[in-house]
């Protein structure tokens, strides 16, 4: 009740507010546009009153209502140089420069508030959100691939599936997400945002920018402002969407039916052949069948869409803003899995008076998610194209007649199910909405120097996901006797109050700010479950019990959560003498519920020197720019488990004993008890980090760059470690990691004529390395029930999880080769049964002892590239531009998995390059071993065989637009846009992009998006 009347009273306000007055004031009117007239989106403001401004719209337009007084305008933009002009009248056209001086008061957003380009002292990364826009994705962090140094990211093809996002590396086994902080509400994530909503994305990447969120900030934090409104800003509404169809891409080849049945009778499986001559036709070495089950699995295409409408103005009291967006995305999958929400978004701030402000923003999401099984592509690997998709023959197949591979005599069973029938039988949705409301108050309380501000933001979430299996048949294994409905809920509810005293000022060449903040939190997450049998097909009947249509009773009921609260302390300044001797200090202490050790300290400081404004630079003429700045700072991560003080006690038979047996007389069982877990004090881990940079422009501002060193050490790393002569393991901080390297940023832009063109490019270099593993020696990890025959290591001096396991020198091409290998020859005299053999893989004998041992087993590799990297071009000549990127990896390797489970199921298909590179006599192959060796057990071992490069170059993105007016008030834009639609790599696999630690059990594809778009304001 309380929260309603506090809303009712500023909503009353704000209305109250809209009936103020104009007088003694007058009305500008005017057009931004540049050296060859094209228009520009720009800030206006009346000299000597940043408060009091506007901005222009998409055609330059814009009218200010300013005092009668005003005799003068600032007008500044991005990419231009910043311009005073008289007020004569009451029209002010302006035409500003692209090559004048550097616009060194651009201002950048930081945590807890905004600083100077110029000020900064951290390498703070500032997104063209321009750019952000030009991609057709579903999800902003999709939309930021190639384009930011120090950022990874990881496209998923599932409809809305968000990205894995990884700044400067990896640091923990728990969590290698950044902090998204979006209006000032902590996010996990932000793909329930569209990029059209998006003013201002800052990446905050050392621990002197971060270090101001203390235990959420050691993997980056990534600060998103939202779009607002302008004083005395005329209402523009704007209406931006395109629509267009996805298309798969690099679709993944696999052996055809001919190919697939010589490779069979090759390793002694003729057996499939003839059973699928005698059930489906053919002869001798060619049956009829030929399925294409990524051809039956794939649509052609698969349509997207995306419409958003936003509406922007002010008096000179009150701004406001409201949005609203549609996303439509089907999968590529041919079955039900789609990807639909909407988005309301709403903004005002309101001017009580001269010293007080208010504000209220609000996100609505509600989203519909229709989830795809992503286990048939992996099915759809090892299913033989010797059995048709459907077969009308199967008169048990129920409802629908689906092939089995059991008419082939392949062992049914989880992998080798019908592909398409695991896709088709699948119900898993979920359903919700989420609510960012957040609310705020400023007051000035002493005139441009003092501010307080205390802003409430909160998240409110709710979930509701349903699985349900129907009744179906189509052999022993693959089946469902009885229907199953799980019904889940889940809800998150978080809050954040922040307090923030803000104090400004100078004196002469000295200039400071010091920020002082509190800060208080909760998160509480809760998952209720309930599951039934024997549920009718109709969804109306998707209810669990007593009186539901339905089924009476539960089988099932869970319940779950978790509840985490925190308080912090915060403080940071800045001070520069004559804008050249910068310093940047913060400190942050928090004190977390989820540790028994409450509270940490996390400093840091940030130095830079504007070299190009000294008195020796001054006579020089290449530098606009030079400047050098280094920091050090102390981040933290609570993204780790929390303290367990307690221990589990585990009772019955296992831990039991019999006692007192005499010959056939069994004795009494007594109970056995054993402590399962044992305490210990988990604290959050800590990154240190400093880094060292130079920012610079050149050559009349046309090219702008930045390089940086940075070198982050995670300290108290967390994980589970064995306990000595127990089964147990026990969580604690006991390790260490470290990543290092080198990031450049490069930018060129220049006009000819009417022709105008930019160029930028970005590298991002990555040493990872394990630096402490609190005395073990190893510790093996690896791709769940895959993990001890395909191992991933941690090690100390190597990188987090890499590959394990035997280098291969090439193919025994005779058997003199193998009786004169001292590892082939000793293998074969100790198993005769099953001997290497001419077309065998050949291992590297690392130690040179004659023998194939563990000393044999080498680093091959890790998932995390060594270089990442992007760049772009654009174009503009008159009322077209066209702009182009490129993204791409380097240095990283791929676990190809699917190649690998041969180990455990030699009837599996392959993909056609492993067929058609086999070994088949002398000198045909030194890559590829023969058929029969593909299912011998001396080539399925961890190898290099199975471990391929990830790298790959990546034609991003291209748009071609279009630009007019029609007539004098609407300014429109049409383009064509091709998204991510072309990709070379070496990579045996749908795509090289493979999340988690690069083990590829086939995921779902990347497609290319095609699309034509419409902008238009008015």
């Amino acid at each position: 009740m309380k929260n309603k009347v506090v809303l009712l009273t500023v909503v009353t306000l704000l209305f109250g507010l809209c009936r103020d007055a104009h007088a003694q004031t007058k009305t500008l009117s005017g057009n931004i546009s540049n050296e060859v007239g094209k228009a520009v989106i720009a800030t206006i403001t009346v000299k000597d009153r940043p408060d009091l401004g506007t901005s222009s719209d998409e055609r330059g337009f814009f009218t200010l209502g300013v005092p009668t007084t005003t005799d003068s305008l600032v007008v500044s933009a991005v990419g231009y140089a910043r311009k005073t002009v008289p007020v004569t009248g009451n029209t002010v056209n302006v035409q500003l420069s692209a090559d004048g001086n550097l616009n060194l008061d651009e201002v950048v957003i930081i945590g807890y508030g905004s600083q100077r380009k110029s000020d900064l002292t951290a390498p703070v990364a500032t997104v063209n959100v321009e750019n952000l826009v030009k991609r057709t994705v579903s999800t902003p962090m999709d939309a930021l691939q190639g384009s930011v140094t120090g950022v990874q990211v990881v496209s998923s093809g599932a409809p809305g599936a968000g990205a894995t996002v990884r700044v400067r590396g990896v640091g923990s086994f728990n969590n290698e997400s950044p902090l998204y902080v979006v209006d000032g509400m902590f996010m996990d994530n932000i793909d329930f945002l569209n990029p059209n909503d998006i003013a201002d994305m800052s990446v905050l990447k050392d621990a002197s920018g971060a270090a101001i969120y203390g235990v959420r900030a050691a993997n980056g934090v990534i600060i998103v402002t939202t779009k607002k409104g302008s004083l005395n800003m005329k209402a523009r509404v704007t209406y931006n969407g395109y629509t267009g169809f996805q298309i798969p891409t690099n679709v993944l080849k696999m052996a055809n039916g001919p190919q697939f049945a010589a490779y069979a009778r090759a390793k002694g499986e003729g057996y499939i052949v003839d059973n699928s001559i005698e059930k489906f036709g053919g002869q001798g070495d060619a049956p009829t069948t030929n399925t294409d089950w990524y051809g039956e699995l794939l649509r052609s295409k698969a349509l997207i869409t995306n419409h958003n409408i936003d509406v922007q103005g002010g008096s000179d009291k009150i701004t406001y803003t409201f949005g609203i967006n549609y996303l439509d995305q089907d999968g590529i999958m041919d079955a039900k899995n789609y990807h639909k929400k909407y988005n309301i978004r709403m903004q005002t701030e309101a001017r009580v008076t001269d010293w007080l402000k208010i504000g209220f923003t609000a996100h609505l999401n509600n989203f519909n998610a229709f989830l795809p099984n992503n286990t048939a592509f992996r099915q759809a690997y090892f299913a033989s194209p010797l059995y048709p998709a459907y077969d009308p023959t199967l008169e048990m197949a129920d409802p629908i007649k689906f092939g089995t591979s059991a008419s082939l005599g392949i062992p049914t069973g989880f992998w080798f199910n019908n592909p398409l029938a695991t896709a088709h039988y699948n119900h898993s949705q979920d359903k919700g909405f989420q609510i960012l409301p957040s609310a705020y108050v400023e007051a000035q309380l002493w005139k441009d120097k003092l501010t307080f501000r205390s802003q409430l933001s909160q998240r409110l979430q709710s979930t509701h996901g349903i699985n349900y299996t129907p009744v179906y048949y189509i052999d022993n294994d693959q089946r469902s006797d009885r229907s199953y409905l799980r019904s889940a809920q889940t809800r998150n509810t978080d809050y954040i109050l922040d307090n923030l005293l803000t104090y400004r000022d100078e004196a002469g060449k000295h200039h400071w700010t010091v920020l002082l903040g509190q800060s208080v939190r909760e998160e509480r997450w809760r998952e209720t479950w309930v599951s039934a049998n024997d549920v009718p097909a109709a969804e109306e009947f998707w209810y669990v019990g007593q009186g539901a249509q339905g089924i009476g009773s539960a089988t099932g009921y869970g319940e779950g959560g978790s509840r985490n609260s925190g308080v912090s302390a915060f403080t940071r300044a800045t001070y520069d003498y004559d804008n050249k001797y910068l310093l940047t200090a913060t400190f942050r202490a928090d004190g977390s519920s989820k540790y028994q050790t409450k509270w940490g300290y996390f400093p840091s400081i940030g130095l830079g020197w504007v070299l190009s404004r000294e008195k020796f630079m001054e006579n020089q003429s290449l530098f606009d720019l030079l400047k050098i700045r280094g920091s050090w700072g102390l981040l933290g991560n609570d993204g780790i488990q929390p303290n367990a003080g307690y221990a589990i006690v585990n009772s019955g038979n296992n831990n039991s004993a019999i006692f007192g047996s005499i010959g056939s007389t069994y004795g009494a069982r007594v109970p056995g008890y054993r402590v399962g877990r044992f305490f210990t004090q988990v604290r959050w881990e800590v990154v240190e980090e400093w880094d060292g940079g130079l920012d610079f422009a050149l050559l009349n501002n046309r090219l702008h760059g930045t390089v940086d060193y940075y070198h982050r050490k995670t300290r108290d790393l967390a994980f589970s470690r064995p306990i000595p002569f127990m089964w147990d393991r026990v969580y604690g901080n006991w390790g260490s990691v470290a990543n290092s390297g080198w990031e450049i940023g490069l930018d060129w832009k220049d006009q000819v004529g009417q022709f105008g063109y930019n160029l930028g490019v970005n590298l991002t270099t990555l040493k990872n390395r394990v630096t402490d593993l609190g005395g073990l020696d190893n510790i093996m990890n690896g791709f769940p029930e895959w993990a001890a025959e395909f191992p991933a290591r941690v090690e100390e001096g190597q990188p987090l999880n890499y590959y394990y396991g035997y280098e291969v020198a090439g193919i025994y091409q005779t058997q003199a080769e193998i009786d004169a290998d001292p590892i082939a020859s000793r293998y074969n005299e100790l198993n005769p049964g099953s001997p290497i053999k001419p077309g065998y893989l050949r291992y590297k004998d690392q130690n040179g002892n004659g023998e194939l041992d563990e000393e044999d087993r080498i680093n091959l590799g890790n998932y995390l590239p060594k270089l990442t990297y992007g760049f772009n071009i654009g174009l503009q000549y008159k009322k077209f531009d066209m702009n182009i990127a490129f993204q791409g990896v380097a240095g990283n390797k791929i676990h190809n998995l699917n190649r690998a489970m041969r180990r455990k199921y030699p009837q599996m298909n392959a993909d056609a390059a492993f067929i058609e590179g086999l070994w088949n006599g002398e000198g045909s192959s030194n890559i590829y071993p023969s058929a029969e060796g593909t299912v011998a057990s001396w080539n399925l071992q961890a190898s290099s065989f199975f471990v391929e490069s990830g790298a790959y170059f990546r034609i991003q993105n291209i748009q071609l637009g279009y630009s007019f007016n029609l007539g004098e008030s609407m300014p429109i834009r049409v383009f064509a846009t091709a998204d991510r639609p072309a990709i070379f790599t070496r990579y045996k696999g749908f795509t090289p992009e493979i999340s988690g630690m690069g083990y590829d059990a086939n995921v779902y594809p990347i497609s290319a998006t095609y699309s034509l778009g419409l902008r238009l304001s008015f």
